[in-house]
């Protein structure tokens, strides 16, 4: 990475704009900047170059004429060459800060500020009871994000997905009203000088570094514990002003246990970084991915924004560049583009912005296809996507820890809510064909064979028990009506009593209950349902559990 100027003449300054004033050599300078991906030391440095590529290609879309310099000279997939003059800097970073003054209700009166009128609106409380409500009415600035606005779909003021990140900036990068200067400064129509004070550190002769804010660099401090300071040479803190245009924003959900029903809330904000590994290519592709966003909306959030985990915040992005790619590049072309994602999970608490959790996650291309299964609608409940979720990422089989779940937990936060009973059916049915080549040349997996058992001792004891079968009732919606409801009570008992049980007492209840109906099994397939009832005693009894869910 390297520094030139030389000398051009600019245009002249904007009207309407009280601005310090500049040296003639100084007003003249231009400064070409060169940056290479694998020079630069992290992944928010290289999420910030990708930024500022998006933010010149846009600004030389714009219809406004053109003020100063502030271009592309070189792009490739290895790095950028851009080139900036003074004026060419102000106008970047007034559209990168751009914001307007905007009215906006507030619940309580401020104490030093009279609001501009006060308001009371109709609302109609939980038992149906009208009540009036005062809401104080002010202006506070709004970033007005327009490269956001471009890539959004639909591309409008009132998108949800640019008012999510506005959300996300105002409570945790910006948390702190003294971080908004810069935008606040330009909702006011003044300035605050920060282009020229990035100008003069990046045009200084002598050698010098930058402290780092958290706002500039997530996790920076004035002081590790070590007593070392965040530094930072100028060329690279100037790129970090840019990462956070593309950083895309998700919203974990965090569930919580009430009445003995599942319910969900929403925690924070979830910042997923690309670390990018391809800078032309991402430039190219993410902003068609990003209008290919869904507009569904669940609440007042983008129902896509909505994760489970943290971790999904960035299998969802890598489906977006995945989806983008596949029909002209392929797997392999995904896989370089992206690195991996640094993952930040934060929100405001009180006045201070709290960091919930830091990681890196470098999601696998089969990882990224299979999360594809596991998106809304194709799984219902909550708790079970989630466990799910939890397994893709951990690498572990997809009914680990079902177990766990049904033993902690009541019985009407499982088994007994129609989303599980439907989930666990789909994970049978979606696992079915992905079982090893072995198990495909011996006949069925493990996993099937145990869904066959208890299909099969479910059906008979209806039978036996009620003289009930499929094929007689139905036709007829009373008799199909009492034939759901003895197969729910008979699967029910089963689970609860394999829910009670564990090691050999789970084995003499599979071997002398599930298993005393006549089946329908191959000598080959009850031998190995017999070895893994002796081996893997702990995975056939979360199996059972889920294929009784998925039998009711």
């Amino acid at each position: 990475m390297s520094t030139r100027t030389s000398n051009q003449r600019v245009a002249a300054k904007p009207p309407g704009r009280t601005r310090a004033e500049t040296a003639p050599a100084e007003a003249s300078t231009v400064l070409t900047l060169d940056y290479s991906l694998a020079s630069l030391p992290s992944a928010q440095h290289r999420a910030g170059l990708a930024g500022l590529v998006l933010m010149l290609k846009w600004l030389a879309r714009l219809p406004e004429k053109t003020r100063g310099i502030a271009r592309i000279l070189h792009l490739d997939d290895a790095g950028a060459r851009v080139e900036l003059d003074l004026e060419g800097m102000r106008r970047l970073f007034d559209e990168l800060y751009a914001a307007s003054m905007e009215e906006q209700k507030e619940s309580q009166p401020r104490k030093d500020e009279p609001p501009l009128r006060e308001e009371e609106v109709e609302q109609t409380d939980a038992k149906g009871k009208v009540k009036r409500k005062k809401y104080f009415i002010y202006k506070v600035p709004v970033p007005r994000a327009g490269l956001l606005l471009d890539h959004a779909p639909g591309a409008n003021d009132a998108g949800l997905w640019v008012k999510l990140w506005r959300d996300m900036l105002w409570r945790t990068l910006r948390g702190v009203p003294a971080t908004r200067l810069p935008f606040i400064a330009r909702a006011q129509g003044t300035d605050n000088g920060d282009a020229e004070k990035a100008w003069k550190r990046l045009t200084s002769k002598k050698a010098g570094t930058v402290q780092l804010s958290s706002t500039d660099y997530l996790g920076a401090m004035d002081r590790n514990a070590d007593g070392v300071s965040f530094e930072d040479a100028p060329r690279e803190w100037f790129l970090l002003h840019f990462w956070p245009y593309v950083t895309q924003v998700h919203v974990p959900r965090a569930l919580k246990l009430k009445d003995k029903v599942i319910q969900e809330e929403h925690a924070g904000f979830a910042l997923v970084i690309p670390d990018v590994g391809l800078l032309q290519s991402f430039c190219e592709e993410l902003p068609h991915a990003l209008r290919e966003r869904s507009t569904e909306v669940r609440g007042f959030r983008p129902r896509a924004a909505l994760v489970d985990l943290v971790g999904e915040s960035a299998l969802m992005t890598g489906r977006l560049l995945r989806e983008r790619l596949s029909q002209t590049e392929g797997a392999r072309a995904y896989s370089a583009l992206v690195l991996g994602y640094e993952l930040v999970h934060l929100d405001k608490e009180g006045n201070n912005v709290r960091t919930y959790s830091a990681s890196r996650f470098e999601p696998t291309v089969s990882m990224v296809d299979e999360y594809q299964a596991l998106q809304h609608p194709a799984l219902w409940d909550p708790l079970f996507r989630r466990t799910r979720l939890q397994n893709l990422v951990g690498g572990r089989p997809w009914y680990a820890g079902f177990d766990r779940i049904a033993s902690t937990l009541p019985y009407t936060a499982t088994f007994g809510t129609k989303g599980f009973r439907h989930d666990a059916r789909v994970s049978f049915e979606r696992n079915k064909d992905m079982e090893s080549n072995e198990s495909a040349a011996t006949g069925p997996g493990l996993e099937q064979l145990v869904l066959q058992v208890a299909r099969t001792y479910v059906g008979r004891k209806l039978k036996l028990k009620h003289g009930m079968e499929w094929d007689g009732v139905k036709d007829d919606p009373k008799k199909k009506a009492d034939y759901e409801k003895e197969k729910e009570r008979i699967a029910r008992d089963a689970f609860l009593a394999v829910r009670s049980r564990t090691g050999p007492d789970f084995i003499a209840y599979f071997a002398g209950t599930l298993c005393s109906v006549p089946h329908h099994l191959k000598a080959e397939q009850f031998v190995r349902l017999s070895r893994a009832l002796h081996e893997r005693t702990e995975d056939v009894r979360t199996l059972t559990l889920l294929a009784l869910s998925a039998t009711a």
